[in-house]
């Protein structure tokens, strides 16, 4: 869907030809089980938080979608946190292919949040490329796109994002 660049369209014509990948994205992050908040749920839940955006292209338009995941899961997790006091955090792994399954060594939402935050205050595109491949879903090419890098580049980027996430994570005690 790609388009040339010029006046801004608003973010619902942009997001319905995204729609479906969006729901794939929401999917893998709630395939764990334990979710109260259905795939449909979390697009509907995303495309609230874009819809009074002006999306300039596709590009702009997956990392805003990103953003706006990131903040649904972090909010479920927080609610769920109140919920039960802390016992039913839902437990991600960080991963090359930025999957969301729940293994035992997992780490939960909201360290990951709080470390993505620190490394976003340190280096922005290296928590950018946290955020469009692990909440996003993108894949290298796609980021490497967005971003306007080499494959190459996003892929350096996201080790050394990974490296320093997981460093942050067990120095901070929400280790992965």
């Amino acid at each position: 869907m790609d388009r040339p660049s010029g006046a801004p369209q608003d973010a619902a014509g942009l997001f319905g030809s995204l729609y479906d990948e969006l729901k794939r994205i929401a999917h893998r992050h709630l395939a764990s089980g334990g979710n109260t908040l259905a795939t449909t749920a979390l697009v509907h839940e995303a495309y609230l938080k874009l819809a009074e955006v002006r999306a300039v292209d596709e590009a702009h338009l997956l990392n805003l979608a990103s953003r706006a995941m990131r903040q649904v899961l972090v909010d479920m997790a927080r609610a769920r946190g109140r919920d039960k006091r802390g016992a039913g955090l839902q437990l991600v792994t960080l991963n090359d292919q930025g999957s969301a399954q729940t293994p035992d060594d997992g780490l939960d939402v909201l360290a990951l949040e709080q470390s993505l935050s620190r490394l976003e205050r340190a280096d922005p595109r290296l928590a950018q490329i946290v955020q469009l491949h692990f909440f996003g879903g993108l894949s290298f090419p796609e980021m490497s796109r967005v971003l306007g890098v080499t494959e190459r580049t996003v892929f350096r980027d996201w080790r050394t994002a990974r490296a320093l996430i997981h460093a942050d994570l067990a120095e901070s005690g929400g280790a992965p």
